[in-house]
């Protein structure tokens, strides 16, 4: 059987999840450096798809794939490179990898290219020349793309900000099925037509993002969750602003989530805020409103504020 008609056999397996049938030909063909299957190798390592995931297993593939030039495997590269899976985070490298995917016409690594040029990340910032991919992803109907034209247009990153242009440009995104640019309108209280999502889903998809090893995906997730008075949402936004995980480092911005959950009336943020107050994080300390807190706390049923209060009153 001729090679090209073996690899696709196994990646008619990968694709339905016989792995069991696909891997010892990958496996086979790798041997060979052949850049196809390297890449699909890469990718049963690096997710774990046939047992536990092995990053440096999946970067060695990935590596490999790319210096043969397949682009798939230039995105990946890129990725480890900015993740440090596999491989000890450097973003110049990986800046350089995506943008040798670019080149070679791989649209998620001309997005990813796009990205680091706008935030500076591994190259110098460049926000009209990020603007610019953008702008040719969107010319072939890019979801993403679209909305960060939107968006540039808004915050006036590498453009004049204009409020118009960045509705039509968002309105455009949402009309190719952007989630994010929906997100946006959501976000400032516009729910689109399109948009069936109940809050209970949003904040759903939020805290399984938030336990993923991409927590700043979860961010608006929350925001917008929050925004529609879930509680829960404000608590981990809380979490994400206390420990760095999604967001800056910010107590006071910590403090204000809390707040806003526990004028909610939840009893676990109440107790948060007593304990802020008593320790002065992200607010001045102060014992008397440190009590109050755990007393309205201990009032709706949360029985650690109850002896908070104790400890703090000595009664």
């Amino acid at each position: 059987m001729e090679r090209d008609a073996i690899i696709q056999d196994a990646i008619k397996a990968y694709e339905v999840r016989q792995y069991e049938r696909a891997l010892p030909i990958f496996r086979k063909l790798a041997k060979k450096n052949d850049p196809e299957a390297l890449y699909y190798l890469g990718m049963i390592s690096y997710a774990g798809i046939a047992g536990k995931p092995d990053p440096v297993v999946a970067f060695d593939c990935f590596r490999r794939s790319a210096m043969e030039l397949e682009v798939r495997s230039l995105y990946m590269c890129g990725r480890c490179y900015e993740e440090g899976r596999g491989v000890e985070q450097d973003l110049g490298k990986a800046y350089d990898y995506y943008a040798a995917g670019a080149a070679k016409g791989d649209p998620e690594a001309a997005l990813k290219e796009a990205e680091c040029l706008e935030s500076g990340k591994g190259v110098p910032k460049n926000e009209q020349k990020a603007l610019a991919t953008y702008v040719e992803l969107s010319k072939r109907q890019n979801p993403y793309a679209t909305y960060r034209i939107g968006m540039a247009y808004l915050e006036g990153k590498g453009v004049a900000k204009s409020p118009e242009s960045a509705f039509s440009w968002l309105n455009k995104a949402l009309a190719i099925g952007s989630p994010d640019a929906m997100n946006r309108f959501r976000l400032i209280g516009t729910k689109s037509k399109t948009d069936a999502r109940s809050t209970q889903d949003i904040a759903q998809i939020g805290r399984e993002l938030f336990q993923s090893d991409r927590p700043d995906k979860a961010i608006p997730y929350l925001q917008i969750a929050a925004n529609e008075g879930d509680a829960a949402s404000l608590l981990l936004l809380m979490n994400a602003a206390e420990t760095g995980r999604g967001l800056k480092t910010d107590a006071k911005a910590a403090f204000d989530f809390a707040s806003r959950a526990a004028a909610l009336g939840d009893a676990k943020a109440m107790l948060v805020l007593g304990r802020r107050y008593e320790k002065g994080d992200g607010v001045k300390s102060s014992a008397v409103a440190a009590a109050s807190w755990y007393a309205q706390a201990a009032n709706a049923g949360n029985a650690e504020a109850a002896a908070e209060l104790i400890g703090l009153r000595g009664y």
